[in-house]
Parts: structure tokens; C-alpha cells; sequence
């Protein structure tokens, strides 16, 4: 029976000095054997680093938390953030002065660029309110929506009365409530009709968890958040040295050794 493989970008498939080898080698042979492989991120669409992604053989995206998924270059399903969500983002990011990132399937912008870090690029195009990006940027589908700073406890409160949110020590991201990277494994694991037993995530962060306990075989990489280690049924070698090829090769090809 074929596998249904769910991999995580950063930290995971993409590490330091790119995707490994190992990694590569071991996607385009499941794949080669009839198993499907996605990325499933945090990021939107717009987001993902297909540059650095070049040469990484997938099945599909999972993107912006659940709220895109694609298969084989056809969108299957896709969420945007209402403009009263998107307001709200921005009433509580004015409130503790942190600036944002709307990430669209198309593209990003900023909110308040001046108080966007410069690693998260302050020279994107900037919108003044939800209704200036509604009006000059009518098509734009926000998957979610990134706070650039860490949020108080108090902060998180507000937002999660009427957004999901999850809270890293360095930012923090909103999206619409019900969606996350389990409910697109639900919807493609009920679609394509694979066994749960057969549904492997790989991760390596908080953004993951929800991931990692929907799956049959959660797998971490060994050099994962400390929290997040607990949730494997295996851990891999570091992200960097190859892990998601070591998983694979060992849970999907049935190789032994390394």
C-alpha cells in the first residue's frame, strides 16, 4: 500500500546549505515506487522557496497552514482570510506596535513596514488598512497572516478569540480558526483513501504538532524543538545530515543501516 508522506519545509526539508542529498535521492525513489510526498508549511504559497526547492521531486503543497492544497499542479482546495480577520490582525498589531506580514498565494505584504524586522524584508509593498488591501490588491488570497515579534500572553488571548494563532518565541502566526496542517491531511488522506497507518509527517517545530500527532508515523528531525521530540514514534538524524531521506529510506523504502 502506498504511503502518503507530509513533509515540513524549514528546519525539515530545507535546512542549512539547502536540501541534502540524501534527501532528494530518497523522495524521487518513494515517489518512483508509487508514494505521494508534499510539503506541508506554514508558509503561503506565495512564501514557499521554490528557488531553494529546485531539484526536490513532490506529489503536491500544503501551504499557509491548510488553507492551500494543490496535487500535481491542481488546487483542490483553498481558504483566503476574510477582510474582518485580516482588520482584526491588524487593530491588535497596532495595539502592541509589531508589524506584520500578509501572506497571499501570490505574493506577501507588509503592514507597518518600519516595525518589520529587516531579516523578514521591509521593502515589500505595503498596505495602510484591510480596506487599501482589499482596494489595490482585490485578488490577493491571504492564507495567513505573520506578526514579526513575539506576542504577550494578553495578545495571544485577544487574537485567539477570533483567530487561530500559534505563538513562537520570535513570532507568532494568525489564520482563520478550523484550518491547520492537519485538517489538509485529513481532507487528502480521505480523498486519495490511504489508511492512517500509512500517513507519515515529518517536522521539527511547534507549528508542527498538530501535524505530528494526525499522522500514523510522526517523525522528527533529531535536532527538532525539545518540546516536539516527545511527539515521534521516530527521530531522525539531524535535518541538515539528511533526516528526511533517513526516515524515508528506513520507514517507506524498508532499507537497514545508516
Amino acid at each position: 500500500m502506498k504511503y502518503l508522506i507530509f513533509l515540513d519545509i524549514d528546519g525539515t526539508l530545507l535546512a542549512r546549505g539547502g536540501v541534502p542529498a540524501r534527501t532528494k535521492e530518497a523522495i524521487d525513489e518513494a515517489i518512483r515506487r508509487g508514494h505521494l510526498v508534499f510539503i506541508n508549511t506554514g508558509r503561503s504559497k506565495g512564501n514557499v522557496p521554490f528557488e531553494a526547492l529546485k531539484g526536490v521531486n513532490l506529489t503536491g503543497i500544503v501551504a499557509g497552514l491548510g488553507s492551500y492544497i494543490e496535487m500535481e499542479g491542481e488546487v483542490l482546495f483553498s481558504h483566503a482570510m476574510m477582510k474582518e480577520e485580516i482588520a482584526y490582525a491588524m487593530q491588535v498589531a497596532d495595539e502592541v506596535e509589531i508589524g506584520l506580514i500578509l501572506e497571499g498565494e501570490q505574493m506577501l505584504l507588509n503592514y507597518h513596514s518600519e516595525l518589520v524586522h529587516p531579516l523578514w524584508g521591509q521593502n515589500r509593498p505595503a498596505v495602510k488598512n484591510a480596506e487599501d488591501m482589499a482596494q489595490r490588491y482585490p485578488e490577493l488570497r491571504v492564507s495567513k497572516i505573520s506578526f514579526t515579534k513575539p506576542l504577550t500572553p494578553e495578545a495571544v488571548e485577544k487574537l485567539a478569540t477570533h483567530l487561530g494563532v500559534i505563538s513562537h518565541p520570535t513570532y507568532a502566526e494568525v489564520f482563520s480558526k478550523g484550518l491547520s496542517k492537519a485538517t489538509a491531511m485529513d481532507f487528502l488522506r480521505d480523498r486519495l483513501d490511504i489508511a492512517n497507518d500509512h500517513v507519515i509527517a515529518m517536522g521539527d517545530s511547534l507549528n508542527d504538532v498538530e501535524m505530528l500527532r494526525a499522522a500514523g508515523i510522526a517523525v522528527v528531525m533529531g535536532d527538532g524543538h525539545p518540546d516536539v521530540l516527545p511527539l515521534a514514534d521516530f527521530v531522525s538524524i539531524a535535518a541538515h545530515e539528511g533526516g528526511v531521506g533517513q526516515a524515508i529510506e528506513k520507514l517507506v523504502l524498508k532499507e537497514k543501516g545508516r
